[in-house]
């Protein structure tokens, strides 16, 4: 069993690790693919209502909901058999998916898009978001859990900034794809499903690579305590280590923040810079190219080491770029403005104009390009350290559980900010610059009440991995 801190055998980061390679592959693949087809299911739902509420909230929703109802079970399958075995499952579940997805897209064309209330091709692309989100909620606890098995300890800060880096990057050109495909393919959308099907067989042939480690605790008994175990896990980790619990409170609060921003960011596009698709898509792909760049420059830093202290100035740079948005002057879309783009979409009108609002000046346009690459570069540095903290703390054999505590952990805040996305959004009447400027609020608060608590623990705890590069 490849332990943390038992480098024998494991070669050196990054080329000479060919099973890190497939993993770094595999993974990177899984987040482009999720991202070009969750992205056109949102750029396609942009301004419809399902049960009354905003189509993209409930599309976030329900590829969050996956995490909540099945990680327990995830994580303790991951513990049972070898987590290289488990993604390449995974992987190939994708393509099954992906191909469910084709036929959603298929009845687009064959739709009639007349505003309001979703259509019922929606609907149909609205479950198969659910099924890839009951995909990632599998795939997550032996991603992260078993990246420690293919590495040396002492690479594993390094290791998990590519990591973060190249899922970044994936989402650049999955998102950036999307929106490509979404105006080019609008009237053939299911050559875009088509996409998506060929990028899961190639995951799954990559994924063919990563090492088969034997099972960290192959005695581990599957039932249906599986689906409960993560709230028995997650509640001795806040009896017995609240060092760890303020840490997962506080690197979940970066995907609560990406889950409401992201979304934002495509009515921010659409209705109050007045872009279109693939321009909006490029804007959420500058945000994924800041993380990126973060991501790979905070392992470079953190030479071995857990650097905590990088939080700080990254959670700082991250509210004041959200905070800006409430300065932008931007056009402020009326309920008119948003049923005019519901009745034409998919006609030629919209797609020959490809905008619903006035375009905003390039001044303010560019502002907004470079405020959302700051706040990916903050991101970045905020999520690295948190990230590898818990990675190197739980023993190797709670690797997969704990994992998909933190799992689960992270996509209630998903959750949330699907909720409060939703919310937001109708508050502010579609102004969702607004919405990111309150986001911003939040996360100082947020650092206000969380941050102090953990350095204060780090200094009686003095845990070696932050303290000492070798262990």
């Amino acid at each position: 069993m490849a332990e943390q801190g038992t480098d024998n055998n494991i070669p050196p980061l990054p080329y000479r690790n060919r099973s890190f390679l497939s993993f770094l592959g595999t993974q990177a693949l899984g987040a482009f693919n999720d991202n070009v087809f969750k992205q056109l299911v949102l750029l396609l739902g942009v301004g419809y209502l399902m049960v009354d509420i905003e189509y993209q909230a409930v599309v976030s929703f329900l590829f969050a909901l996956p995490f909540l109802l099945f990680s327990g079970l995830a994580g303790d399958i991951s513990d049972r058999i070898s987590k290289g075995r488990m993604m390449v499952l995974c992987k190939i579940a994708e393509i099954v998916i992906a191909l469910l997805g084709v036929g959603g897209f298929l009845m687009v064309s064959s739709a009639q898009a007349d505003g309001g209330s979703a259509p019922l091709y929606l609907w149909l692309l609205a479950g198969v978001v659910f099924l890839l989100g009951t995909q990632s909620a599998f795939f997550g606890p032996p991603k992260y859990g078993g990246l420690p098995e293919l590495v040396r300890s002492t690479d594993l800060p390094t290791a998990t900034g590519l990591t973060q880096m190249t899922t970044f990057l994936a989402i650049i050109f999955g998102v950036s794809l999307a929106g490509f495909l979404a105006d080019i393919f609008a009237d053939r959308i299911y050559v875009a499903g088509l996409v998506t099907v060929s990028i899961a067989v190639l995951g799954t042939l990559v994924s063919l690579g990563i090492k088969r480690n034997p099972p960290t605790d192959p005695g581990r008994v599957i039932s249906a305590h599986s689906f409960t175990s993560i709230l028995r896990t997650l509640a001795g980790i806040f009896r017995n280590d609240r060092l760890m619990m303020r840490v997962m409170v506080i690197y979940s609060w970066f995907w609560f923040v990406g889950g409401v921003a992201i979304t934002a960011i495509n009515a921010f596009g659409r209705f109050q810079l007045g872009l279109n698709n693939f321009e909006t898509s490029l804007m959420v792909a500058t945000t994924s190219l800041g993380i990126a760049i973060g991501s790979v420059l905070v392992g470079r830093l953190s030479r071995g080491k857990v650097r905590l202290g990088l939080v700080v100035p990254a959670l700082l740079l991250l509210t004041v770029c959200l905070s800006a948005f409430f300065l932008l002057p931007v056009h402020a879309p009326t309920p008119e403005d948003i049923q005019n783009f519901n009745r034409l979409k998919l006609t030629p009108e919209l797609l020959e104009s490809a905008r619903i609002s006035p375009l905003a000046p390039i001044g303010i346009r560019t502002t907004a390009f470079v405020l959302f690459f700051l706040l990916g570069i903050a991101a970045g540095f905020y999520s690295v350290p948190l990230l590898t903290f818990l990675q190197m703390r739980p023993p190797p054999s709670e690797k997969g559980r704990v994992f998909a505590t933190v799992n689960w952990f992270n996509w209630v805040f998903i959750l949330a900010a699907a909720v409060c996305y939703g919310i937001g959004i109708s508050l502010f009447d579609s102004r969702a610059n607004l919405l990111l400027a309150s986001l911003g609020g939040m996360t100082l608060l947020t650092g206000i009440l969380v941050l102090p608590g953990i350095f204060r623990r780090i200094r009686e705890e003095r845990p070696d991995f932050v303290y000492h590069k070798d262990h």
